[in-house]
C-alpha cells in the first residue's frame, strides 16, 4: 500500500528472453536448416532412384551409348554427303550401306580362311610339340640347371590340353546357332530381350544419327546463356581432336594389319593373316597389343619350326611394323591430335586399365584428352582471374 493508502501500480518485468524464445516463436535460424534439410533428403532419394533406374536399365543404356558412339563417329561423313544434295536419312542408308559391305566382305573373306587354318593347327599341333619338345626340351633342361629354377614347361600336358584349347577357338557357326537359339528358349525372356535390345543397335544409331544436330542444339540450350561460346568452343575442341584421334588410329590399325599379316606369310607360320590382322585391330589397346600379337606369333612360329630363322622374321616382322608406327605412321595420320606427353598417355592406360579393365585401356586417352581441353581452358580462367594477378 501506498502512503496515501492507494494501491500502488505492480511493476511488472518483461520476461526473460529464454522464456521468450520457449514460449514464443523457434529461433530465426530454425527456418533455413529446416529447409535446406529438406532438400539434402530429396537429393537423397533422387540419387538413389537414379542409380537404381540406371542399374535396372544397364543392358538398354549400353546398346544405347554404343549407338551415340557410332552415331558421333557417322555424323561428318553424313553431313559431308548432306552437304552434297542428299537428304539426311538417304546419306545415312548410304554410309551405313557402304559399311555393311565392308564388314560382310571382311568377315566373308577372313571368317573361313581362319577356321580352315584353326583346322589344320589342330591336325598338326601334335607333331609341333613334338619338335618344340625335342629341340626346346634340352634348352629347358639346361636353363634349369644353371640357374637352379624350375620352369613350369610339360610339353607333354601342352600336347595333350593344345587340340581342346582349339577345338573351343574354332568357330562353328552352326553349333552357335543352335546353342544360342537354345539358350533363348529355356533361358525365359531376359535372354529374349538381350538378344533384341542387340538387333536394335543399328536401329537406334538411325534414329540417334538423323536426329544428331538437334540433338547437339537442344543440349546447348540447357547451358546458360552467358556459357554458351565457351561451351561451344570446347566442345568444338574436343570433337575435332577425338574425331581426328579416332580416324587416324583406325588408318594406323588397318595398315599395320596389313604389314603384319605379309611379313608373317612370308613366315611361313600357320595363322599368318589371322594373327596379322589382330595385330592390327589390338594396335588399339595401347603398348599391349603388339606386345600380345607378337608372343602369339613367336609361339606359333616356335611350335612349326623351332628355333630358326623363321622367328627372325617374324621378330623382324613386328620390329618394323613398330618402326614404322612410330616414325610414319602415327606422326602423319595422327600426329599430335590429343595434345598428350607420352607419359601422360601410359599413366591414363594403366588408370583405365585397373580401375576399368580393358574398356579403360580402349577409352583411356580420348577421355584425358577431352578433360585436357576443359583443363586447358580452366588453367587460363585461372591466369586471367584478379586472384592470380592481384589486380
Amino acid at each position: 500500500m501506498s502512503p496515501g493508502g492507494a494501491k500502488a501500480p505492480s511493476r511488472r518485468r518483461s520476461p526473460a528472453p529464454a522464456a521468450a524464445s520457449r514460449a514464443g516463436r523457434p529461433p530465426l535460424a530454425a527456418g533455413p536448416v529446416h529447409r535446406s534439410r529438406t532438400w539434402i533428403a530429396w537429393a537423397i532419394v533422387a540419387a538413389v532412384l537414379t542409380i537404381s533406374m540406371l542399374y535396372l536399365t544397364r543392358s538398354v543404356l549400353t546398346i544405347l551409348s554404343a549407338s551415340a558412339v557410332v552415331a558421333w563417329l557417322l555424323d561428318r561423313p553424313v553431313t559431308a554427303l548432306q552437304g552434297r544434295g542428299l537428304s539426311r536419312e538417304l546419306s545415312i542408308v548410304v554410309i551405313g550401306g557402304a559399311l555393311t559391305l565392308v564388314l560382310v566382305a571382311v568377315l566373308v573373306g577372313v571368317l573361313p580362311h581362319a577356321t580352315r587354318q584353326l583346322a589344320e593347327l589342330g591336325g598338326n599341333i601334335q607333331p609341333y610339340i613334338q619338335t618344340a619338345a625335342t629341340r626346346l626340351g634340352p634348352v629347358v633342361e639346361q636353363a634349369e640347371r644353371r640357374f637352379n629354377v624350375d620352369l613350369p614347361v610339360d610339353f607333354q600336358e601342352l600336347g595333350r590340353l593344345a587340340p581342346t584349347y582349339l577345338q573351343k577357338l574354332s568357330p562353328d557357326v552352326k553349333a552357335w546357332i543352335q546353342a544360342t537359339l537354345k539358350s533363348a528358349a529355356s533361358g525365359g525372356l531376359s535372354v529374349v530381350l538381350s538378344l533384341l535390345s542387340f538387333s536394335l543397335l543399328p536401329l537406334f544409331t538411325f534414329f540417334l544419327l538423323r536426329d544428331w544436330p538437334h540433338l547437339v542444339r537442344s543440349g546447348l540450350g540447357l547451358v546458360p546463356t552467358r556459357a554458351q561460346p565457351v561451351v561451344r568452343r570446347l566442345g568444338a575442341e574436343i570433337d575435332d581432336r577425338l574425331i581426328g584421334w579416332v580416324r587416324g588410329q583406325l588408318t594406323v590399325a588397318l595398315v599395320l594389319g596389313v604389314v603384319y599379316s605379309v611379313g608373317l606369310v612370308i613366315s611361313g607360320i600357320d595363322l599368318a593373316v589371322t594373327v596379322g590382322l589382330l595385330g592390327g585391330v589390338l594396335f588399339l589397346v595401347p603398348f599391349i597389343g603388339p606386345l600380345v600379337t607378337g608372343v602369339l606369333a613367336v609361339a606359333l612360329c616356335v611350335l612349326k619350326f623351332g628355333l630358326d630363322w623363321h622367328v627372325v622374321v617374324v621378330l623382324a616382322t613386328f620390329i618394323v611394323g613398330q618402326a614404322l608406327e612410330g616414325s610414319l605412321l602415327t606422326p602423319w595420320l595422327v600426329g599430335d591430335r590429343v595434345g598428350l606427353h607420352p607419359l601422360v598417355v601410359m599413366v591414363a592406360v594403366l588408370v583405365g586399365g585397373n580401375v576399368f579393365g580393358i574398356i579403360g585401356i580402349v577409352v583411356a586417352v580420348p577421355l584425358t584428352a577431352a578433360l585436357a581441353v576443359v583443363g586447358i581452358w580452366l588453367l587460363g580462367e585461372w591466369r586471367q582471374s584478379t586472384t592470380f594477378t592481384g589486380g
